[in-house]
């Protein structure tokens, strides 16, 4: 019986569990690698009778993932420290001895408005970095190396619209558009442009939110990239295409700016 775990059931329904697991997903897209994200899919199929609660046993996880105790444990202290689930210790009754956790999945809450990850020191562009923090904003990209590591995933970016509501909208969205580019210049290739927008997304997430008014400039750039990373590949052979991409953003990120300030000093 597993009907206690209504008392820990954190959503209403599976669509609102699934939504905030992509909401998790998108806004820790740059700190969670494909074992983070691996794991907190299997607990939301297994929180679906009680949507947000299940009952699992740090085994039972080894066995669907394929990955050591060690592994798990540590990922779910990741998921728990990131405060995308909370973990509930149980009393067995016989034994009297500690059981298998509860794994609760919490509700998004967005957080980026009001404080920045102290963590987040080594962002790329750090000249970029300090001019912008004179002009008293705070621009801080996700470091490059911690991109390059933790962003290849294969999983479709499926949240990018519904989080933004943007379906509601006659003109193309920044998504479509950026999705009819990579099919117009390198084929229909939805995994591709999931691990590219996914890039984009973890570049520019947290300055969009601290910015929602710069979020026409982020876009221009991320296309501007975008154009130039497919123009590239066709041209020559490039191993990691989203790896280039980052560099090409970061390139013209760089250009913008200078741009800007230099626009601000005539």
């Amino acid at each position: 019986m597993t009907s206690y775990l209504t008392d820990y059931q954190s959503f209403k329904t599976v669509e609102e569990m699934d939504m905030h697991v992509e909401k998790h997903m998108l806004a820790h897209y740059g700190e969670m690698n494909e074992t983070d994200r691996a794991l907190l899919s299997l607990v939301a199929q297994y929180a679906c009778k009680f949507p947000g609660a299940a009952h699992l046993k740090v085994a039972t996880i080894c066995h669907a993932t394929g990955k050591s105790e060690a592994t798990v444990r540590r990922t779910l202290r990741k998921l728990e420290k990131l405060l995308i689930i909370k973990k509930i210790p149980t009393i067995r009754r016989v034994s009297k001895g500690y059981g298998a956790n509860i794994l609760v999945i919490l509700p998004f809450y967005d957080h980026s408005s009001l404080t920045v990850r102290s963590e987040q020191g080594n962002v790329v562009i750090q000249r970029t970095a300090a001019i912008i923090s004179e002009k008293e904003t705070d621009i801080s990209l996700i470091s490059k190396k911690e991109l390059l590591h933790n962003t290849y995933s294969t999983e479709n970016v499926r949240a990018v619209n519904s989080v933004d509501n943007f379906y509601k909208s006659k003109k193309p969205t920044f998504y479509q558009h950026f999705k009819s580019t990579v099919f117009a210049m390198l084929g229909t290739d939805q995994q591709l442009v999931s691990r590219l927008y996914g890039v984009y997304r973890s570049l520019t997430y947290r300055s969009i939110q601290l910015l929602p008014q710069e979020q026409k400039f982020y876009e221009d750039i991320g296309y501007r990239a975008l154009t130039i990373s497919l123009q590239a590949i066709k041209k020559k052979k490039i191993r990691n295409l989203a790896g280039y991409f980052v560099g090409v953003f970061e390139e013209v990120y760089k250009q913008k700016l200078f741009e800007f300030f230099q626009e601000q000093e005539e």
